[in-house]
């Protein structure tokens, strides 16, 4: 903004010195060369202008820019003239420049009204036909004055009579703009409309004296104010905003100074038409009045037509937004009713989800209670169904999902409920029951989909499934307690060994609730070291010497005693605090074997079991590393014991971190073979070091040839591949001698001993 105020002082110093210029120094070159220099600044203003403004409003720069020209154009003419042929030029000699000027101003202003107001093109012509007539007419006293000058060409008549009548015209356009635009487009239109009637009022009054009085000499008053004119309508080309130039906003003042210019205007015209004498006398004055009343009428018709047809157009948009407002009220009732569909149904099988089971569970209960008959809640559980998904896709298994709906819907009756509870999971209503072999034999008929392959995607797939069922009133008499029994009996199902069904009984509560003790539990037995080490010595037979020892953790719980591990290592596994009780065991070991070795310089070998999930733990290696060297313990010293599933469950995964392992200097082992995936090729590929026979082969080598000839071929096939062989669980002098006989190399057992505390396994085995 401070910038644009520069400017206008810039024009307020040129125009002073163009006064000076014109009414001080008596050289008309000079003036000339002054008002080029100012035209060709006005000239450049309104280029950046163009180039600055958003595109519907650069024709109207455009041809502002061309109309404006033409005065550079004059005086250009005017100096050459001047300056070269030395003649005097006169202003009527260039009238045909201002003909053209006043034209292109007139269109630029007319493209911007159209574009801006979006009035019907005819109906501003009609505006502009009945100002030009109205202006015609008033004027036809000083136009026969026009007329009777016989120097002047037919050519000449027509320039000079035209031009006074569109700057009329132009008059009425600028003030549509002056009176309808926004307040923020008002300091933009006062310096163009005051440029514009400058212009005009000096272009028409040089034109005036030109034609009508005694022509001596230009007149520079009147040169100063097209000069000042120019000025005036360049700053408004720098003040022009990008967004706001000629915006028409107030419709009601257009609307009141259309009425006072256009139909106020004729009523004078009648006036003078009536009391002037030569008006009624003159034919042509006749026919221009007649004129003005048929352009009136037709203006008139033009908005009668206007204003019908928008009231059709608003009717037709009446109908439309009716129309299209019973559409969405039909549509939003439509997807209201799908969205509480959706809220009560599964979105793939169209089952009851959860909350919409739980609801129907209520109603039926209700009912059981009032005709004192039975009601089963029953849980199903698909077998293996992850194994779907990952083999064949997940569209697949939701291909299956559909096809287990329909089978159970084919088995149940039409009071029974289906709901799915998520995932693989499906819970069933069956009532009413009266006897519990009539809910045997629907339970039967549903676990038969066993027997038989579903189709599913060209497919053909066998699907078992386990069930848990719960029984009211016997299991509970609410919903929750029903569910919550049918639950516990479905997990007691899948551990039974999957593809039947289980009715809850006490003891299975017992066992979860006992299950939900541990491993609350277990988490306060970390962090109070409830957990213990039990070691039982391990025997090379050849020597008779100890070599090391198997480290076995055991849990003294404040209230519940000695909790073997088959009790809580399991649901440590589940929880996934397998992985920090197995941390605390390998240090807890090391820390140990260290000791004992420094104590009777000896070296002992510490084993420890390896979980499944400890196991897979990608920083497995960093934390044995880092464990080895808090102990200062040597590597050598380790044992881990892993499990045939966990070597072959990825088998390059596996033999990664077996290399990793063993180039760390520990020693491994694999548990419990033969009982397992056992594997004649992975004993090839895996960088191991011992293999421990599992102890139900051992406890049959004295009783049976079988389990003594498995025995040999483990330990013939061990030697073969240059493996160290450890039997666990030797009981009895029999089984040693028969072990030493089969060359096997390390034992044990409770041959040697029980596993022990490390104060009483000190006193026994290392004093």
């Amino acid at each position: 903004m401070e910038n644009k105020w520069r400017w206008v002082s810039f024009s307020l110093i040129y125009l002073a010195l163009y006064y000076c210029c014109l009414f001080f120094i008596r050289h008309p070159i000079v003036h000339i060369l002054v008002a080029i220099c100012g035209t060709s600044v006005v000239l450049v203003w309104i280029w950046l202008a163009y180039r600055r403004l958003r595109p519907k409003q650069r024709l109207f720069w455009l041809l502002l820019l061309i109309s404006l020209s033409t005065y550079w154009i004059r005086e250009s003419i005017l100096l050459y003239e001047t300056a070269v042929k030395q003649t005097e030029w006169f202003l009527w000699q260039t009238n045909g420049l201002d003909e053209i000027s006043m034209i292109l101003y007139f269109i630029a202003l007319l493209s911007l009204a159209a574009k801006e107001t979006r009035v019907h093109l005819f109906q501003q012509l009609l505006d502009v036909l009945i100002i030009v007539s109205v202006g015609a007419l008033v004027g036809s006293i000083g136009l026969n004055r026009l007329f009777s000058l016989s120097y002047l060409s037919v050519f000449h008549l027509f320039m000079f009579s035209s031009i006074f009548l569109l700057e009329l015209a132009t008059a009425y356009v600028l003030g549509i703009f002056f009176f309808s635009s926004s307040s923020a487009a008002k300091p933009v239109l006062a310096w163009h409309i005051a440029g514009a009637i400058l212009l005009i009022a000096a272009d028409g009054t040089d034109r005036a004296r030109t034609l009508l009085f005694d022509y001596s000499s230009p007149s520079h008053s009147l040169d100063f104010l097209i000069f000042a004119g120019l000025l005036m309508m360049g700053l408004s080309a720098v003040f022009a905003d990008r967004e706001i130039f000629l915006c028409l906003k107030n419709q009601k003042s257009l609307l009141s100074f259309k009425v006072l210019f256009l139909y106020m205007a004729f009523i004078p015209s009648i006036f003078f038409f009536i009391l002037h004498e030569e008006a009624r006398e003159a034919r042509e004055i006749a026919v221009i009045f007649m004129a003005i009343g048929v352009f009136v009428i037709m203006r008139q018709a033009v908005a009668l037509y206007e204003s019908t047809r928008l009231f059709r157009s608003m009717q037709l948009l009446n109908r439309g937004l009716e129309q299209k407002l019973v559409n969405q009220t039909t549509e939003s009732e439509r997807k209201t009713e799908e969205l509480l569909y959706l809220a009560r149904h599964d979105c793939l099988t169209r089952l009851l989800n959860r909350s919409a089971f739980i609801a129907a569970l209520e109603q039926a209960l209700q009912e059981a209670k009032q005709q004192h008959h039975l009601l089963a809640v029953i849980f199903i559980d698909l077998d293996r169904f992850k194994q779907v998904n990952h083999y064949f896709g997940h569209r697949a298994g939701d291909a299956l999902m559909v096809k287990m709906t329909e089978w159970l819907k084919q088995s149940l009756r039409p009071t029974d409920v289906i709901g799915r509870q998520g995932g693989d999971e499906f819970a069933l209503i069956v009532s009413p029951v009266y006897k519990l072999q009539q809910l045997r034999s629907i339970v039967e008929s549903i676990l038969s989909v066993s027997k038989q392959p579903l189709p599913v995607n060209d497919l053909e797939m066998r699907v078992s499934m386990s069930m848990g069922i719960a029984v009211f009133p016997y299991d509970g008499e609410t919903g929750e307690s029903l569910m919550k029994k049918a639950d516990i009996a479905l997990s007691r199902a899948k551990e039974q060994g999957k593809n039947q069904y289980q009715f809850f009984n006490g003891k299975m509560d017992q066992g979860i609730m006992q299950k939900t003790i541990i491993e609350t539990a277990i988490y306060q037995a970390i962090e109070q070291r409830e957990f213990t080490l039990f070691y039982q010595p391990q025997l090379d037979i050849a020597t008779g010497q100890m070599i090391g020892m198997e480290a076995l953790i055991r849990w003294h719980h404040p209230q519940m005693g000695l909790i073997p591990p088959h009790m809580f290592i399991p649901v440590a596994e589940e929880t996934g605090q397998i992985i920090a009780i197995g941390e605390w065991v390998m240090e807890e070991a090391c820390r140990q074997v260290k000791q004992w070795n420094e104590q009777t310089g000896r070296a002992l070998r510490i084993s420890v079991n390896i979980s499944p999930k400890q196991f897979l733990q990608e920083k497995l290696v960093e934390q044995i590393t880092a464990i080895l060297k808090k102990t200062n313990l040597t590597a050598d010293s380790v044992d881990l014991e892993i499990t045939e599933g966990v070597a072959i469950f990825n088998e390059q995964h596996t033999i990664q971190k077996l290399k990793q392992l063993k180039a760390l200097g520990v020693h491994i082992s694999i548990d419990d073979f033969g009982t397992g995936y056992s594997s004649l090729s992975y004993l090839r590929k895996f960088p191991i070091h011992r293999l421990k026979i599992a102890k139900v082969f051992i406890d049959g080598i004295a009783q049976t040839e079988e389990d003594q000839a498995i025995v040999a071929s483990v330990i013939g096939l061990a030697k073969n591949l240059k493996l160290r062989v450890i039997a666990e669980g030797v009981e009895t002098f029999q089984q040693l001698q028969i072990l030493r006989s089969l060359h096997c190399d390390e034992i044990q057992g409770y041959v040697l001993g029980k596993p022990l505390a490390k104060e009483e396994f000190e006193k026994v085995y290392l004093k």
